[in-house]
């Protein structure tokens, strides 16, 4: 239901109404009573409806940045034409290249890259060469020390036999002194020997550091390795950078360079690139608006909305409720006028609208509203016209079958455009008076007597 086009009947069958009525009555003279319109009161289900304004959005929009820097050479167009530059209002599709910057400097750049790795993994490969010799030489090394301590150790006791053997004879004048003095001298120089070899198993110690050192020299280069590739991997990106794509397929709402312009780099700019265009992803359409405190809790993601817009008219948009934020906007608006400020508590909904004609609501545009809220079952109701509000109560006037009319107080609950829910005070199948072209009444009845 639309609510404009309520009013507009509402006014003109109240002021036609009033009219007749007085018409009928000055007519008729002051004898005959003008024709009452009264209403039955009802029970089935009330619809509560939610009315709100609200502002056209798309899924998303999206300045599109170019992280590269340069020349652009090509602003290409989704029709393959090199020739036709991108404009406000083309499609693009997802993936598609947008832009090129021109790559001189980046393809550069990972050549050098490229053989700084190649270089790296060279001393790599020298470096494990190293150590390889390294720990064959302490092998050798080791292997010759031992060998070389084993038989300078038997050299010393073959010598100590000699020189026990000799001391012997020497006693009993069997052998010459100079025998024993020569053997003495060949033991002291065989000693010694076994010291050397004794030295040099030691330094086997400090061989064996060299071959740490060596080990070390390995690792060192293998994370020389890893950076220099993580140097040609961003080396690489940077030259993707120079091809921008379409993150999502869309519209282009803005195109902030052209062709031949050159354009800064991201890693020298702190906002992370070069905005090259915008891009509106129209693949959903939503109403950004907002619902007053006294209605949100009628209202329910999915519930069912209708939508109207000057931009759009005759057409009804279907649309459903896809979001409620958990917590109100404070709207705090000053009167100009008067100075006072009014404390307007309102929750933002965001609502989608669906049906195959939806494009026909461009973001920014302004929308009307109506949301299905609450359905009330097995409520008891009146239309609006019938209550009068007298010293700040709710009351109604209800016609008996015998034509007296009675005063009622009654406790209202809900209400929508037409009706109003009534939580005591009245049964259904009663007569309640109509009061038209009471200041309060605001629609035309849809019960005639």
């Amino acid at each position: 239901m639309k609510k404009g086009l309520i009013i507009t009947g509402v006014v003109a069958a109240a002021v036609i109404g009033g009219a007749v009525a007085y018409h009928h009555y000055q007519a008729a003279g002051a004898t005959v009573a003008p024709k009452l319109h009264t209403a039955v009161v009802k029970k089935g289900t009330l619809t509560v409806h939610v009315y709100a304004t609200g502002n056209v959005l798309a899924n998303r929009t999206v300045d599109i940045k170019c992280q590269a820097g340069g020349e652009i050479t090509s602003l290409p167009l989704g029709n393959g034409n090199p020739n036709d530059q991108i404009e406000i209002g083309d499609k693009v599709k997802k993936g598609q290249v947008i832009l090129t910057v021109d790559p001189t400097l980046e393809l550069q750049a990972v050549t050098i890259a490229q053989q700084d790795r190649d270089q790296a993994k060279l001393t790599l490969e020298t470096a494990k060469l190293n150590y390889e010799i390294a720990q064959q030489n302490l092998i050798t090394a080791r292997q010759t020390d031992e060998a070389n301590l084993l038989s300078a150790q038997a050299q010393v006791k073959n010598d100590q036999l000699n020189v026990q053997r000799d001391a012997t004879l020497l006693k009993e004048n069997l052998a010459a002194q100079q025998t024993y003095d020569t053997d003495y001298t060949t033991l002291v120089r065989d000693q010694q020997a076994e010291q050397l070899a004794k030295v040099q198993i030691a330094q086997l110690k400090q061989q064996a550091l060299q071959v740490k050192l060596q080990k070390l020299n390995v690792a060192m280069d293998t994370v020389a390795v890893q950076k220099a590739q993580a140097s040609l991997d961003q080396a690489n990106t940077n030259l993707g950078y120079c091809k921008v794509k379409a993150p999502f397929t869309g519209y282009v709402a803005n195109v902030d360079v052209q062709q031949g312009q050159v354009i800064a780099s991201a890693t020298n700019n702190v906002g992370g690139g070069t905005t090259v265009m915008t891009l509106v992803d129209t693949s959903h359409i939503y109403i950004n608006t907002t619902v007053n405190e006294s209605d949100i809790n009628h209202v329910k993601i999915g519930d069912k909305v209708q939508i109207t817009a000057a931009g759009a008219p005759g057409v009804v948009f279907p649309g459903r409720v896809a979001l409620i934020a958990p917590e109100s906007i404070q709207d705090q608006s000053t009167s100009s006028t008067s100075g006072s400020t009014s404390n307007i508590v309102t929750f933002q909904a965001k609502i989608e609208v669906l049906g195959s004609q939806k494009q026909l609501l461009k973001p920014g545009m302004t929308a009307n509203v109506d949301i299905f809220a609450d359905k009330l079952p097995n409520v008891v109701y009146i239309p609006l016209q019938a209550v009068v509000i007298e010293n700040n109560e709710d009351t109604v006037t209800v016609v008996t079958p015998d034509g007296k009319q009675i005063f009622k107080p009654v406790t209202l609950g809900e209400r929508n455009d037409l009706d109003w829910q009534v939580l005591h005070g009245l049964k259904p199948g009663q007569k309640v008076l109509i009061h038209l072209g009471v200041s309060s009444s605001m629609w035309t009845p849809h019960h005639h007597h």
